[in-house]
Order: C-alpha cells, then sequence, then structure tokens
C-alpha cells in the first residue's frame, strides 16, 4: 500500500499543480488580452491622430516653404538695391571729388574775378549810364521826327 498511497499522493500533488497553473494562465491570458485591447486602442489612436495632424502638417509645411521663397525673393531684391546705392555712392564720390579738383584748379581766378568785380564802382558806372541817356534822349527823340 505504500507504493499506492505514494502514487495516489503523488496524483494528487500533481493534480493539485495543474490546477493552480490552469489559474495562473487563466490570469496571465486575462491580462494579455487586456494588454492586446490596450494596444489596439493605442494604435486606432494614433491612426486617426495621423489622419487628422498629417493634412495639417502639410498645409504648415507648404505655407512655410512658400514663406521662405517670399523672403528669399525680398532678400534677393535688397540685395540688388544695395549694389544700386553702393554704384551710386561711387558716383557721388567721384563727382565730388571732381568739384573739389575743380575748386582748387580755379579758385585762384574765381578769386580775381570776385575781386575784380568788387572793384567796380557801381556808383561812377550808374552816373555814367545816367549821363549817357540824358545825352542819347535828344538825338533820339529827333531822329523820331525823321521817320
Amino acid at each position: 500500500m505504500s507504493e499506492e498511497a505514494a502514487k495516489s499522493v503523488n496524483d494528487k500533488e500533481a493534480t493539485e499543480l495543474l490546477k493552480e497553473l490552469l489559474e495562473f494562465e487563466k490570469k496571465e491570458a486575462k491580462y494579455q488580452k487586456a494588454t492586446s485591447i490596450f494596444i489596439f486602442l493605442l494604435v486606432v489612436i494614433m491612426g486617426i491622430v495621423s489622419f487628422m495632424i498629417v493634412p495639417v502638417a502639410v498645409t504648415t509645411l507648404t505655407t512655410a516653404n512658400e514663406t521662405i521663397v517670399m523672403a528669399q525673393d525680398a532678400l534677393s531684391k535688397i540685395n540688388q538695391e544695395m549694389d544700386s546705392i553702393n554704384t551710386m555712392t561711387s558716383s557721388i564720390t567721384a563727382t565730388s571729388d571732381n568739384m573739389n579738383n575743380m575748386v582748387i584748379e580755379n579758385s585762384e581766378q574765381l578769386t580775381k574775378a570776385v575781386k575784380n568785380i568788387s572793384d567796380i564802382d557801381f556808383e561812377g558806372l550808374n552816373k555814367a549810364i545816367n549821363d549817357l541817356q540824358a545825352a542819347v534822349g535828344p538825338l533820339a527823340k529827333l531822329s523820331n521826327i525823321f521817320k
């Protein structure tokens, strides 16, 4: 009986172990099922969010690209204007240098001309013009009579 008793005890222990293993597997299956449902819901949510965000992101990137192109065009125009301004500045500087050279070269002659103009006796000149008018006036009247 000892052998059969031992076999019976071993069968009971094996049965107990199998029952515990079965319960553990049932609990594990529940957790795996819950995890699978959670992962499925996450995938669905990510898919929905992706379909909502992707068009907005594409529109935003298109707008950003257009803005960058416009900014590049504006910078190109600004560079062209800066080149024009540099050319004008060079031209103005050259003109100013030429005027300075002309003034320097002609300053002595200009000084003499201004001195000669200031030396003119305008009162005497006015008196001479008045005397000339007084002398020519009667002659003009006389020549009008003969016409």
